[in-house]
């Protein structure tokens, strides 16, 4: 059993909040820049290199706000050339040739399930991402769709709209990221980034 690495979230009100990066302990920090109402340039986030994942999502991919498109593929872009992670849904790679090796590479499902062919062409068409992550809604057969994308490699993956400790259940099958956070969550189902680490660093210690 593979541990996942906690990515936990944390949204960015103001550029003041990009100092409470240092003080989380875990693998990375995503850093939800679609809660930001002031601008902020893809250079001030240089330093956070290695530490971050930059996620600039837009209200119908579950965000916050409605990002101009061509802003959002420029940020993206100075981004890659930077080296600083981000994360980008896969329906605006469909749209915008913007890089995606090395990155975190999305698909969110809410009101219905992928069948196994759409999730094949995904994690085929993505094969150089960091990681391919696909959420869905708990409807019904979704245990089973989770199931069929835990043997994928390279793949993240959750159930949304159910309690935590589901979350981290399915994360032990496999994930490569588990997504947590830091002072509340951004999405439903997230555990706190310091309960999961307690509880991931229980399974594995005594898995030894």
């Amino acid at each position: 059993m593979l541990r996942p690495l906690i990515v936990a979230s944390l949204p960015i009100l103001r550029r003041e909040d990009l100092k409470k990066v240092q003080d989380v302990d875990a693998d990375f920090v995503e850093l939800r820049l679609d809660y930001l109402r002031e601008r902020v340039e893809p250079t001030e986030l240089a330093y956070l290199k290695g530490k971050v994942i930059v996620t600039l999502r837009d209200r119908n991919e579950g965000g916050v706000g409605n990002i101009d498109h061509d802003e959002k593929e420029a940020f993206l872009k100075k981004l890659f050339d930077l080296g600083v992670m981000y994360d980008v849904e896969e329906s605006f790679l469909r749209k915008r040739k913007v890089p995606y090796e090395g990155q975190v590479v999305s698909a969110h499902y809410f009101s219905r399930l992928p069948d196994k062919e759409e999730v094949d062409q995904i994690f085929s068409r993505f094969k150089q991402a960091y990681t391919v992550k696909v959420a869905v809604s708990n409807l019904p057969g979704y245990r089973e769709t989770l199931a069929y994308i835990s043997e994928k490699p390279n793949a993240t993956f959750m159930p949304m709209n159910v309690k935590p400790m589901e979350r981290l259940a399915f994360a032990l099958l496999g994930s490569k990221l588990l997504y947590t956070y830091v002072e509340a969550p951004t999405a439903q189902g997230q555990m706190n980034y310091k309960e999961a680490k307690r509880l991931l660093d229980f399974l594995f210690e005594n898995g030894k």
